[in-house]
């Protein structure tokens, strides 16, 4: 009985501290440092920790704590600046860190601890005694086409309540290149730039390429902080699954290539059909980078210097001047694993033949 007592509160524990640090790591952001807006890249990680490592109920209790913690924190900033609306504005901050932040990572992280008996249709998180008999467990691929379907809906929802709140996309479009474009002209004084360039059309071009950058930034921050969860729970013994093999197993359904390449031509419709369409082109080509990177670790075992090799990549992924590259290659690897399965047919032909 006691250590049911003692379990049941280091789990809950465990959840409130998950839940104030995720709303720590979120109001992080408002300070506009690139060290703080690194670390609220990691505000989903704590409530993955909680639902992965100690099961649904501690999920809940961090996201909720977590949304709480939000709008405490976000009406004491406001308070600090104006009273005029600062308890409508905190709570209009909670419910953004709630649908586009901790809602995605419980519900991820939820997924990812799913498991079912062989050759039954019901999925569950499974116990301790469960994970003695053969399980099937919630699939990669599903858990990437999710992650990819939040990131684009996040990002479509705030385009459009934006365009709204301007009066249309058009009326937005004019007011973001009104208020973008001294600021361009403050940096081009101190920066040259080249004489034919036009700040307006620039200051256009970057108001249209946020939400598609939303998109594909939010599907790698949401993966990443996954991997990182779970990765935490298996060192502590808390994984409720055997640690999948992601260079082979993370991939897309075929399906979504040529949704992909339809995304990237309705796109230059422009408008806000264009921009809903680049959004979506942009998540998915993140999952197929994320793919194709999934690919290269795969087709690279065995070699002598894939140690060498990887490492290479991953620098180049850091350095700022060829960043958008190599993500625009490892699409590209995505999409030729999608039409000519790259590696299982590695696996098939090194596999004993009977």
């Amino acid at each position: 009985m006691k250590g049911r007592i003692s379990q049941f509160g280091a789990t809950y524990a465990g959840a409130v501290g998950a839940g104030l640090a995720s709303a720590v790591l979120f109001s992080l952001v408002t300070q506009g440092t690139i060290i703080a807006i690194a670390l609220a890249y990691l505000a989903p990680l704590p409530i993955m920790i909680a639902m992965i490592g100690f099961g649904r109920a501690a999920g809940l209790v961090a996201t909720a704590l977590a949304t709480l913690a939000v709008i405490a924190i976000a009406f004491a900033q406001q308070v600090q600046e104006t009273s005029d609306g600062a308890l409508g504005a905190a709570a209009f901050s909670g419910l953004a860190f709630a649908l586009s932040l901790a809602a995605p990572a419980l519900w991820l992280s939820f997924l990812a601890a799913l498991s079912r008996p062989k050759d039954t249709a019901s999925w569950s998180i499974a116990t301790g005694a469960g994970r003695a008999f053969a399980r099937d467990y919630y699939p990669l691929e599903r858990l990437l086409a999710y992650a990819v379907a939040i990131s684009a809906t996040i990002a479509v929802i705030a385009t459009i309540i934006v365009s709204s709140r301007h009066g249309g996309f058009d009326a937005a479009l004019n007011r973001a290149d009104e208020a973008l474009t001294p600021m361009l002209e403050s940096l081009a004084a101190e920066t040259p730039l080249p004489h034919d360039v036009d700040l307006h059309k620039l200051a256009r071009l970057l108001v249209l390429a946020a939400p598609p950058v939303v998109a594909a930034s939010t599907l790698l921050m949401l993966m990443l902080n996954l991997w990182i969860a779970a990765r935490v729970a298996e060192v502590s013994g808390r994984l409720p699954r055997p640690w999948p093999d992601i260079p082979h197993e993370l991939r897309l359904s075929r399906a979504y290539a040529p949704v992909f390449l339809a995304a990237i031509a309705v796109a230059f419709v422009g408008g806000l059909p264009g921009l809903i369409s680049a959004i979506v082109a942009a998540a998915l080509g993140m999952a197929f980078s994320l793919q194709g990177l999934a690919v290269i670790h795969d087709l690279t075992r065995g070699l002598k210097y894939r140690a060498f090799l990887l490492g290479l990549i991953y620098a180049c992924l850091v350095l700022p001047p060829i960043t958008p590259w190599p993500l625009i290659v490892f699409a590209a690897v995505g999409l030729l694993e999608s039409a000519f399965s790259l590696r299982d047919r590695k696996k098939n032909s090194i596999s004993p033949k009977t």
